[in-house]
């Protein structure tokens, strides 16, 4: 006799259990863990996927399968390598940053499960949870494959010591901060509303479309498998926006909320990866330029399919800030941000290809005029990118970006838009008015030590190539190099640096000097508390840390007290 096969529960009636798991104690009435200044309705919300732990963990093992399969199949096939080796050294901060990124958003769902006692939106905030977990885990396993395989893995292995204190990475993580500082429904509209609905297409679409045409497979079957877990992402921020309306009194705090993360958001991920799509390649069959991709992602997918049909909900953001951000785009932005990158070579721990003819060809046809505004810079570092010219090009650099942006960590590009306030005897530059107002209305947010450049004012370039220790093994030659080649007649070395003598100026200082504006030091060597020569630096007492630097400032411009220097002085020493 047959044995019938058990029933299967439907997957609305397994669901629908999920009600029933009460997370929230009934015998004590608890506080949030992350207070927010939303009001939190009473009714209840609705999961939108309805996922099933046992669905989900089989549909994400089949996934994995596919993704490392096909990365073991490409190691036999001889690919880590077909890709130029100028893509493969301008992507080392980028896998970085998103693996650090996709850390935030995971953090971003525990502060999102407390935030919220609703537990159908609970378990879709779960389910997200264990996604970002494992993209963060699909991302480090990339950087690995990348370490392991690629014929340069120096600078590899230095990626994510130097998170804090790169150029390059620190503008990334400001952004990804978001995901987990403040308001925890701002972090949430932040990564779920605009990051994960409307940027995830440039960074995990737009750019690994460019790997592919350079030859890259690893990019894109990692990057697309990311993907597919987005559309989920986008349908809890969703949910989280409907459940949030039920109180009316949340549409104009949305409105605000979604307008500044979508700005700040703008200001360092369409710039960085604009950069990378542009700048990186060496593939130029493609037809379309940054703007045009913008266009195509931002400004149709993302704003008139999606952002402009809020408004049926009751929520309207102004078009005026996307166009702005596309005006931005139009006069500059990523081609000055570029040139501001590479100039500063000698402080990057991966290598940056001097443009050639072909590029400029490229260039120059995809944005008339191109050569004339932004031809010198380049042309001056292809004609010094060995040692023995004795010349580190950067001046055009220091002339186009100006001071470095308060909120956003970027360049001061456009000088038209410069701002700047005061706060506590100190000078926070801003590269647009929307960028102060981000500041102005959320205090407490952008706090600390910021500014990348003033921790190392007056130092002599090669002692700060020291201090961070983008030094290769042999102890002398710089992991940045201002081309890709391999030869190491061809590589720079600290005394290369040192016979050039550059200082390091800040922006901030320069332009708050030529202001009459106050500025005031940082502690050199904050970093690794040891200053240019490598010996121990002294750390100051919390009072004298107080009176001559403005670093750590709360919110409001009053400084911290002396316990909570100690706290941080400890944590750092």
């Amino acid at each position: 006799m047959a044995i019938a096969a058990p029933r299967r529960r439907s997957i609305s009636a397994s669901h629908a259990r999920v009600r029933e798991l009460g997370w929230t104690p009934t015998y004590f009435e608890s506080e949030p863990r992350y207070p927010t200044r939303y009001k939190i309705p009473r009714t209840t919300g609705r999961d939108p996927m309805r996922q099933i732990m046992g669905d989900y963990l089989n549909m994400q093992l089949e996934k994995d399968d596919r993704v490392f399969g096909g990365l073991d199949a490409g190691v036999r096939a001889g690919l880590p390598n077909t890709a130029p080796l100028r893509f493969h050294e301008a992507i080392k901060p980028f896998v970085t940053n998103i693996a650090g990124g996709e850390a935030g958003a995971l953090r971003c769902m525990s502060l999102l499960i407390d935030a919220i006692p609703d537990n159908e939106l609970r378990n879709a905030y779960y389910v997200q949870m264990l996604d970002e977990q494992r993209h963060t885990g699909l991302m480090m396993a990339l950087y690995r494959w990348y370490t392991k395989h690629l014929s340069e893995p120096v600078g590899w292995n230095a990626g994510h010591r130097a998170t804090g204190r790169s150029f390059v990475n620190m503008g990334g993580f400001n952004i990804f901060g978001q995901f987990m500082t403040g308001d925890p429904i701002q972090a949430a509209v932040c990564t779920q509303v605009v990051i994960e609905t409307g940027f995830t297409n440039t960074i995990a679409v737009a750019l690994p479309d460019v790997a592919a045409r350079n030859g890259d497979f690893a990019m894109p079957t990692m990057m697309n498998s990311i993907q597919s877990d987005e559309a989920r992402h986008i349908n809890n921020g969703y949910a989280t926006l409907l459940y949030l309306l039920q109180e009316p009194e949340n549409i104009p705090r949305l409105e605000q909320d979604i307008t500044q993360m979508y700005w700040v958001s703008h200001c360092n991920v369409d710039t960085g990866v604009g950069v990378l799509c542009e700048y990186a390649t060496k593939d130029r069959s493609e037809e379309e330029s940054w703007l045009e991709k913008f266009d195509r992602w931002m400004m149709e997918d993302y704003y008139r399919s999606y952002v402009s049909n809020l408004s049926k909900l009751g929520i309207n953001i102004s078009e005026d800030i996307f166009k702005r951000a596309r005006q931005r785009i139009v006069d500059g932005q990523c081609h000055a941000a570029a040139i501001g990158a590479y100039s500063y070579w000698p402080f990057q721990w991966f290598k940056q290809d001097a443009l050639d003819e072909r590029d400029f060809e490229w260039f120059e046809n995809k944005y008339p005029g191109w050569y004339a505004r932004w031809g010198r810079f380049w042309e001056e570092l292809r004609h010094a990118k060995y040692p023995d010219e004795r010349k580190i090009v950067g001046g055009l650099a220091l002339e186009e970006a100006g001071a470095l942006c308060w909120t956003c960590q970027n360049g001061c590009y456009h000088k038209e838009d410069r701002r700047h306030r005061v706060v506590d005897d100190y000078t926070r530059f801003y590269c647009s008015p929307e960028c102060k107002w981000i500041d102005e209305t959320n205090p407490g947010r952008y706090i600390g030590d910021r500014m990348w450049e003033e921790y190392y004012h007056g130092w002599e370039y090669s002692e700060i190539v020291r201090d961070l220790g983008y030094v290769r093994p042999d102890g002398k030659t710089l992991m940045g190099q201002p081309h890709v080649e391999l030869d190491p007649a061809k590589q720079w070395t600290l005394d290369d640096i040192k016979a050039c003598g550059d200082h390091m100026e800040s922006n901030n200082f320069l332009m708050a000097q030529k202001m009459g504006l106050p500025w005031k030091p940082r502690p050199h060597g904050f970093f690794d508390a040891k200053n240019g020569n490598g010996t121990n630096i002294v750390i100051p007492s919390a009072e004298d840390a107080i009176q001559h630097t403005s670093s750590w400032r709360s919110g409001n411009g009053s400084h911290w007290s002396p316990e909570q220097w100690e706290q941080t002085l400890a944590a750092h020493g």
